[in-house]
């Protein structure tokens, strides 16, 4: 694991995630039929990603969800990939301090297995430190997929128009229909 910065890392082929917790997924377990579609079309999507477009940098938030599934996404296609990294972008220290312990298992070994990890903020939680973590993403990705459900609320929202507003592009992964959508505005998000 490497703190901060890490010379191997570049930026200009990176590609951030954003997407829902499990409580607007179909549940907290990722082995849930529901879910394994989901991860299902992002380990496709991803790997389209790599192969058309030579996207080798993932950047993933690390909250419970589509955050951390894509990272345990990416950490399996290393195999095939050895030349993709996995940035974790951590928004707190103990972000994992509410969850349970399989989560904060699976929280330490994502980030142990990771190619850098970047603290946003050195402090507990704060009321900030999530949306400056969503910017950070966003400003260091040239490519954002968003597992989104249209929803105009909450942090996966936030993130998606603040990556319009910076112009990244976005492929919207719908988490109920499964259809991919690219989002260059906001009027044609759902």
């Amino acid at each position: 694991m490497n703190i901060v910065d890490f010379p191997d890392i570049h930026f200009e082929k990176a590609l951030c995630f954003t997407g829902h917790r499990p409580s607007k997924l179909a549940s907290y377990d990722y082995n849930h039929p529901e879910n394994v579609k989901i991860i299902t079309k992002l380990r496709a999507l991803i790997r389209r990603y790599i192969e058309e477009r030579g996207t080798h940098t993932f950047i993933s938030g690390m909250a419970l969800g589509i955050d951390m599934w894509s990272a345990l996404i990416i950490l399996s296609l290393k195999k095939k990939y050895p030349h993709i990294k996995l940035v974790c972008a951590i928004p707190c220290i103990e972000q994992y301090s509410k969850w349970n312990e399989e989560d904060t298992r699976m929280y330490h070994e994502i980030l142990e297995q990771a190619d850098m990890v970047y603290y946003v903020s050195n402090e507990p939680y704060t009321a900030w430190c999530m949306t400056v973590r969503d910017k950070w993403m966003v400003d260091n990705a040239s490519h954002v997929i968003a597992v989104w459900n249209g929803d105009t609320d909450g942090g996966t929202w936030q993130t998606v128009k603040y990556a319009v507003k910076r112009q990244r592009p976005i492929m919207q992964l719908h988490p109920k229909t499964l259809k991919m959508n690219p989002v260059k505005t906001l009027d044609n998000s759902k």
